[in-house]
């Protein structure tokens, strides 16, 4: 068969997802498992989930530090021992700490889960935060936060989150350098035994998932009791103002244009997905095409729409030579005006929708990835049709309502400017 080189392929319109979601059970503890069977070559990631995230710290830095630190030593194992023993089974373990929880995430065989599962358990229970381990730990961070608070990048990223959540949000929860020398293993400790030692939020179990695998996860849970909070974040809505914030001799300048907005469970979320789409979210977007194709004013430019579990925000971000900051601010505006007041042309939305439901396809193509879109369910409390009604939405949203989400959220009068730089 010849192909014709010169014609596209035919495009398919995505009318159904078919969108694989977990099935539920409860540990002889109660605690929720939440788990996604797919046929792999036995194959598991278990994903511990614990309320143990930035928002439920007292003292800067003491979640991620314990969460860090989690795998570098117990009572009866090293740092070595551990990766020693997770290895000689073909296992590793990943750590994580974000705004809302913190994780800890096994991936193993299934033939392996319980030699592992007796090692991670250890870890969870037994963390001991050791002297050295943690001296390491804050001169490492020390230094990294050294180099980052250069950055014209970290700079900007800094000022814009305080200004739009306020300094007593743990969004805007900026670590200086004295906040690592104010944690001791002490409070570590403390943070460890009220967060993870005896309590987990929830677990997931995504791959070659059976009923020896489920049995196995829920004498996992004997030790342990459930435990889930409300987040306090104390993100406070006040007048915002614009900021310019000077780096002597710095030729870069990065800026930053955006609100505080909600989160997923807001209703017209979605339909503002779309939006920030069209506007600076992928590479054939109108920012990229006009900041960085016809203006060349960046290598790159994007917004984002950022969502949490009690908070929200929109922003446009880029790194433009510094002298060209102010042209680079009056094009975004264009581009915000623009979108408020014409009607985006049917073929550069239907363009904008494909690439977002061929993106969430894409994302989809795995159980693990699955399991992390599902996870969105989970957090949010929506229902499991979730993912049928965004490709429903998406499908339908017209130019009209693009235009009238753009007024009522990315009016430029509404959003604050932040520039770092010369």
């Amino acid at each position: 068969m010849n192909l014709n080189r010169t014609i596209a392929p035919a495009t398919q319109a995505i009318n159904k997802l078919n969108f694989p979601v977990f099935q539920h059970t409860l540990g002889n503890s109660g605690i929720p498992i939440y788990f996604l069977s797919a046929e792999t070559d036995e194959v598991l990631r278990v994903e511990f989930v614990f309320d143990a995230g930035i928002a439920k710290q007292t003292q800067k830095v003491i979640a991620s530090a314990v969460n860090t630190l989690l795998t570098e030593g117990t009572s009866t194992r090293s740092a070595k021992d551990i990766a020693d023993g997770l290895d000689f089974y073909g296992s590793y373990v990943q750590a994580r700490c974000a705004i809302d929880d913190a994780q800890l995430t096994l991936y193993c065989l299934k033939k392996h889960l319980a030699n592992c599962l007796i090692i991670v358990n250890d870890v969870i229970k037994n963390a001991q935060y050791i002297d050295n381990e943690l001296d390491i730990y804050k001169k490492n961070n020390k230094q990294r936060l050294k180099v980052q608070q250069q950055k014209t990048s970290y700079k900007c990223r800094k000022a814009f989150y305080e200004e739009v959540f306020g300094n007593n949000s743990p969004i805007s929860s900026f670590s200086l350098s004295d906040d690592y020398d104010n944690i001791s293993r002490e409070t570590l400790i403390q943070f460890h035994q009220q967060n993870y030692a005896t309590s987990i939020k929830y677990i997931t179990a995504s791959g070659d998932v059976d009923e020896h695998v489920l049995s196995e996860l829920k004498a996992f849970t004997n030790d342990f009791s459930v435990k889930s909070t409300p987040n306090i974040y104390n993100s406070l809505t006040h007048q915002t103002e614009n900021k310019y914030i000077k780096k002597e001799k710095s030729v870069q300048a990065t800026l930053r244009v955006g609100r505080k907005l909600f989160n997923r469970t807001n209703t017209d979320f979605r339909k503002l997905q779309l939006t920030n789409m069209v506007l600076g979210g992928y590479f054939g977007s109108r920012l990229m095409k006009n900041i960085r194709e016809d203006k060349g004013l960046t290598y790159g430019i994007y917004s984002v729409l950022d969502s949490y579990l009690d908070d929200g925000c929109f922003y446009i971000e880029a790194d433009v030579n510094t002298n060209k900051s102010e042209l680079a601010l009056t094009e975004i505006n264009k581009e915000l005006a623009k979108l408020c007041e014409v009607l985006v042309e049917e073929k550069e939305l239907t363009q904008a929708k494909n690439y977002f439901l061929g993106s969430l396809l894409r994302s989809i193509d795995g159980p693990f990835t699955i399991m992390d879109r599902n996870r969105i369910i989970l957090d949010y409390g929506f229902d499991k049709n979730y993912y049928d009604e965004f490709l429903d939405i998406i499908n339908t949203t017209n130019a009209t309502e693009i235009r009238d989400l753009c007024n009522k959220y990315f009016n430029p009068k509404n959003l604050v400017e932040i520039v770092c730089g010369g």
